[in-house]
C-alpha cells in the first residue's frame, strides 16, 4: 500500500481506482457572508482548509447568476429572450474568479484538488425566474430554450475559464435530474445536453470533475453518463447506497456523511457512518464527503465537534484494511 500520499496523489487516485494510502476525505457548508465572493471569500475558505485540512478543497459559489441590467428576474418566456452570453471573467464569474486565484496563491506551492461549485443550467434558470422555468417552458418554449441554451454556454465558458485559473476541475451540482421535479424525458431531451456541455469544454483538461445529483429520486443512471471523475449524491439521506452506486458508476463516489443528520450525531454515531461506507465500498473509488452542504458551524463548539469529528474520521480512514 502508497504511504505519505500528497493529497493531490491521494484523491487522483482514489477517483480512477488505483491504490491509496487512506481514503481521501472532505466536506463543505455555506459561509453565509454579507460579500460571498472576492477576498472575503478567499478568506472564508483559506481558513476552512487550514482548519480542517480537507483533502480537496470544494469552494463555494453563492455569489447569483447576473442578469441584464434593469431585469430583476425572468417574469415571462419572452424575458428568456434577452439573456446574452456572459464574459467569464467580468461581472459575478470574475469576481468568483478572483476569489479562485486568491485562494490558490493561499494554498502555497503543493495545493489540494481545488474545485468550484457550478449549478447548472436548471438550477440557474429556477433562481431567475422565481421557479417557473418548467412553466415557461410550457408556455412558450422557443425563447425559453434559447436562454437555457445561453445560460450553458455562459456555464461552459465559466468552466473553462476556472481551469485555466488553475482548477482542478468543477463542482457540477445537477438540479432538477428528480423524479419529483420532472420526468426523465423531459430532463434527458431539454437539460441533459445542456449539462454535457458545461463539462464537455474541459473533460480533457480538468483531473478532478465532480457531478453532484442534488435532491432526491434522482435520476442516477441518467445523471452518471455525464463525463466526470467523481459522483457526488445524498447516499444517506435519499439513497441510493455507495455499494449500489459504486456499482452504476465507473469513476470515484463521494458519500458516507449523513448531511441531515451529521451536526447533531454523536462521535460514535457519525463514525458508525464512516465504518459502513468503507465497507460497503472496500474503500476503493471512494471519497467520505457528504451528500450535500452540512449545517454550517456557527459558534466554537460546533467547530470543535467538527474538529473531532474529523480526526476520528481520520483514524478510521487510516486504519481500515484496504487489501491492495
Amino acid at each position: 500500500m502508497p504511504t505519505d500520499m500528497t493529497r493531490r496523489e491521494r484523491v487522483l487516485a482514489a477517483v480512477s481506482g488505483g491504490p491509496v494510502d487512506r481514503a481521501p476525505f472532505s466536506f463543505w457548508y455555506h459561509f453565509r457572508l454579507e460579500d460571498p465572493a472576492g477576498s472575503s471569500l478567499a478568506s472564508a475558505e483559506l481558513n476552512f482548509f487550514r482548519r480542517f485540512q480537507p483533502d480537496f478543497l470544494k469552494v463555494m459559489h453563492d455569489i447569483p447568476y447576473q442578469l441584464p441590467s434593469g431585469v430583476a428576474v425572468l417574469e415571462s418566456p419572452s424575458d428568456w429572450a434577452k439573456l446574452s452570453v456572459l464574459d467569464p471573467y467580468k461581472g459575478n464569474f470574475g469576481r468568483q474568479l478572483d476569489a479562485l486565484a486568491q485562494i490558490l496563491k493561499g494554498l502555497g506551492d503543493d495545493p489540494p484538488p481545488v474545485i468550484d461549485t457550478v449549478f447548472n443550467v436548471f438550477a440557474q434558470a429556477e433562481k431567475i425566474s422565481g421557479k417557473k422555468t418548467l412553466q415557461h417552458l410550457q408556455e412558450d418554449p422557443e425563447p425559453v430554450l434559447q436562454g437555457l441554451s445561453v445560460i450553458a454556454d455562459s456555464l461552459a465558458a465559466y468552466a473553462q475559464a476556472c481551469v485555466e485559473t488553475g482548477l482542478s476541475g468543477i463542482f457540477l451540482a445537477v438540479g432538477g435530474a428528480s423524479y419529483s421535479i420532472m420526468s426523465e424525458e423531459e430532463y434527458a431531451t431539454t437539460f441533459l445536453p445542456l449539462d454535457r456541455k458545461v463539462l464537455d469544454g474541459i473533460k480533457n483538461r480538468a483531473v478532478f470533475n465532480v457531478v453532484h445529483i442534488h435532491g432526491e429520486n434522482i435520476m442516477f443512471d441518467l445523471v452518471s453518463k455525464l463525463p466526470c471523475n467523481a459522483l457526488s449524491w445524498s447516499d444517506r439521506a435519499s439513497g441510493p447506497p455507495l455499494s449500489e452506486g459504486k456499482k452504476r458508476f465507473a469513476g470515484g463516489v463521494i458519500g458516507g456523511i449523513n448531511e441531515q443528520k451529521c451536526a447533531e450525531q454523536t462521535i460514535e454515531e457519525f463514525i458508525s457512518d464512516v465504518r459502513d461506507a468503507l465497507a460497503q465500498t472496500s474503500g476503493r473509488r471512494f471519497l467520505l464527503g457528504p451528500g450535500c452542504a452540512v449545517p454550517t458551524p456557527k459558534t466554537e463548539a460546533e467547530f470543535e465537534m467538527w474538529d473531532k469529528r474529523i480526526s476520528a474520521a481520520l483514524r478510521e480512514l487510516e486504519s481500515f484494511d484496504y487489501q491492495w
